[in-house]
């Protein structure tokens, strides 16, 4: 990881999946870009003065910036880590993306619930945007204000039906190598057997989880996907949730669902959302 955007609204939870991003690149060099995206649907900070609402959502941007800045090098005082921060102008997907494919970025990270409650419900309306139409970077979204704690047990929820490569996986197994965790593989029994195809995909990822702690467990079909994998994430106490994000697979339904019924997917753990692209 050598490039990581942050994003900000310059909440306490925008600022904890900033502060666990550093933690997770310990002693590696990384350049860190603190990105905060405004338009005129953002609220103001403070009161409103006497000049133009645009012109004080732009002050208020990079006065934000700056604190956090300030805040991020106290807080992080590793040699190794580069801080840069973007205060820009218009919708927040758009301009992610934009810096992402400009800066050659390796991940996105971002809080996992919004300003309200209300947002909090799986993880806030931002993230689920970013998810769906950032396609070319993978993002790891923060629960609100949790602590930091190394990942040493990772779940990779699949269902085997797309081929793995090396550039596919690399962001799973990078998390793994750096703090020689354990991969669970977990797989919704949706069927009696795997067909010819989900065999061999499942045979390849074996191919690439030797050199790791791994085991795969076939989970039993509940009416829920969602309490599936949280019951699985319960009982193993599972550190970081990561699944594969594509056309049709669960975790893009689960995306596109009203939030009433996503709200039984609410984690409190990071969670890797790793795009899939052909």
């Amino acid at each position: 990881m050598k490039k990581i955007i942050a994003l900000t609204d310059f909440s306490n939870n925008a600022y904890n999946a900033l502060y666990q991003a550093t933690r997770l690149v310990t002693g590696e060099a990384c350049t860190f870009y603190i990105l905060n995206v405004f338009n005129s649907f953002t609220p103001l900070r403070s009161q409103p003065v006497k000049k133009e609402p645009s012109q004080q959502l732009e002050d208020e941007s990079s006065e934000g910036l700056e604190e956090v800045l300030h805040r991020i090098k106290r807080d992080d005082d590793d040699a190794d880590h580069l801080f840069i921060t973007l205060s820009k102008r218009g919708n927040l997907v758009d301009i992610t993306a934009k810096v992402v494919a400009s800066e050659s970025i390796d991940l996105v990270v971002m809080g996992n619930s919004g300003r309200s409650e209300i947002e909090a419900i799986l993880m806030g309306s931002n993230a689920l945007d970013i998810i769906s139409n950032v396609k070319k970077c993978p993002v790891l979204t923060v629960p609100k204000e949790v602590d930091f704690i190394p990942p040493k047990e990772i779940a990779f929820v699949t269902d085997f039906r797309h081929a793995y490569d090396a550039g596919l996986l690399q962001p799973l197994l990078y998390m793994a190598r750096r703090f020689n965790s354990k991969i669970y593989v977990m797989h919704i029994n949706e069927e009696e057997v795997l067909d010819k195809y989900q065999t061999m995909n499942r045979s390849v990822l074996m191919e690439y989880l030797l050199p790791f702690d791994h085991t795969f467990t076939w989970m039993p079909r509940f009416k829920n996907k969602a309490n599936s994998i949280n019951v699985f994430l319960e009982e193993l106490q599972i550190d970081m949730l990561s699944m594969l994000n594509y056309e049709h697979s669960f975790l893009e339904r689960m995306t596109r669902e009203p939030v009433l019924k996503r709200v039984a997917f609410d984690i409190n753990i990071p969670f890797l959302v790793i795009p899939y692209t052909d």
